[in-house]
């Protein structure tokens, strides 16, 4: 018989609305936990099975794994993980805010930000090397959420950002994000990876073009066809949500962040922050300030693309 293990309690602390994690120790019944852990703003969930199996139903899949094993996948609070007696591992719950963060904007974001989105299963972890290293990952989240401490968010993102590569690495994820894809997709793929290693240069369409080695027309045609948008559109929806993330999350000032994001003077960052969003930066920054709802769902606006 399974025994259900309540939600983790969510503490009243910002870091908790973004993270939680549970030790699973053995026990002679199998139990059954929800992947969210209860909070419906955690929608990413990765289980590392260390000893035993375990059954998890995300979505409309059912995956099976035998220790040592590692699972990704985006979660809601219907999915759930049934521990049969006897295993041990641990279970973490992110929000996609903290993932994003994780995720960064170097040159492997876009293959990370591919395998985030989707259910990844490691059904045997092979390598003694990278087990330890993602045992050591998900020990250190579990330790800090608990005791949440000054730069706990940034330990938080940086141990995510290795268990996603570590991830990346065991399956091959760059490979597979061309699986099955287009010429048009592909294109797209590209477009965001420049995108996300150069928006803060302001880079126009035409460039973007000519690194992709498409015409102007072509890169707006594609954009438009399969996104809705325009690749002048997606390009400021991705500095107004760089904006929006640093005003809330960081204790930069306006003209820091005017000078972080490539602006040429804090009067040009201002006029184009409340030209796409009718706020000042200084408006936005109290608004936030004022009701965290609003600032959460700032920083959770920008459009995942492809």
């Amino acid at each position: 018989m399974d025994h259900t293990s309540p939600p983790a309690p969510r503490s009243s602390s910002q870091l908790h609305a973004h993270a939680a994690a549970r030790q699973l120790d053995a026990a002679l019944q199998s139990r059954r936990y929800p992947l969210a852990q209860g909070e419906a703003d955690l929608d990413r969930a990765a289980l590392l099975l260390l000893s035993g199996r375990a059954e998890i139903a995300a979505g409309r899949q059912l995956h099976r794994l035998q220790a040592p094993a590692l699972l990704w996948t985006p979660a809601t609070p219907d999915d759930h993980l049934r521990l049969a007696p006897g295993s041990t591992g641990i279970l973490l719950a992110v929000s996609g805010e903290l993932a994003r963060e994780a995720l960064g904007q170097n040159a492997e974001a876009v293959q990370l930000r591919y395998l985030a989105d989707r259910t990844t299963a490691i059904e045997t972890i092979g390598s003694a090397e990278a087990l330890g290293d993602l045992r050591h990952s998900f020990d250190a989240l579990l330790r800090e959420i608990r005791r949440e401490e000054r730069g706990s968010w940034n330990l938080l993102s940086a141990h995510l950002a290795l268990i996603l590569i570590q991830c990346w690495r065991l399956t091959g994820c760059e490979d597979l994000s061309q699986q099955g894809q287009g010429a048009g997709a592909s294109l797209l793929l590209r477009f965001r990876h420049l995108v996300e290693l150069h928006f803060r240069a302001h880079w126009t369409v035409e460039h973007y073009a000519r690194q992709l080695g498409i015409s102007a027309d072509r890169l707006h045609d594609l954009c438009t066809r399969s996104l809705g948008r325009t690749p002048l559109a997606l390009l400021h929806e991705r500095v107004v949500h760089e904006s929006r993330l640093r005003l809330v999350r960081s204790g930069l000032s306006i003209e820091q962040v005017a000078d972080h994001l490539g602006f040429k003077s804090t009067t040009h960052f201002s006029r184009f922050f409340r030209r796409k969003t009718g706020l000042t930066p200084a408006g936005f920054r109290r608004q936030a300030q004022d009701g965290p709802d609003v600032a959460h769902d700032a920083t959770r606006s920008y459009a995942d693309w492809p």
